[in-house]
């Protein structure tokens, strides 16, 4: 009935780890980018967080094998890429001008904003017992 050490040191609960360190990460981001605002313009922040992540992602794609893309792959490549760097601008605006106590959190809404939206847009609905999950 009870959990075996293998089951929580194992493979299996990898992804607690990775769990708790994107979310240590992400924080480290947040107040390293609030700090670097006080000085900085932050259409400068947020360009170099791009670039760098950009080149990062580069170095790691040369590692893989390209599979072959489609047009409308590049068509939506192009959309997404616009919209998120429209709203990491508007982000970095938001933690320059508001305490991060204040921003942040507002985040964490992001599943629920799309566990309504979702439906409403592409017609996909959750699981029953998903939407509980965020209560």
């Amino acid at each position: 009935m009870g959990v075996s050490v293998e089951k929580l040191t194992g493979i299996r609960m990898i992804w607690l780890a990775f769990a708790i360190l994107t979310a240590f990460f992400e924080s480290l981001k947040d107040v390293f980018s609030k700090h670097r605002l006080r000085k900085t313009d932050e259409y400068i922040v947020t360009w170099v967080s791009i670039v760098f992540s950009a080149l990062f992602l580069i170095l790691l794609l040369l590692l893989t094998k390209i599979p072959l893309l489609s047009f409308q792959f590049w068509i939506a490549l192009l959309i997404g890429d616009s919209l998120n760097m429209i709203s990491f601008t508007l982000y970095t605006k938001a933690i320059k001008a508001s305490d991060l106590l204040l921003t942040v959190p507002i985040v964490t809404l992001t599943p629920l904003f799309l566990l309504v939206t979702s439906p409403l847009i592409v017609h996909k609905y959750p699981a029953l017992p998903m939407p509980l999950g965020f209560l």
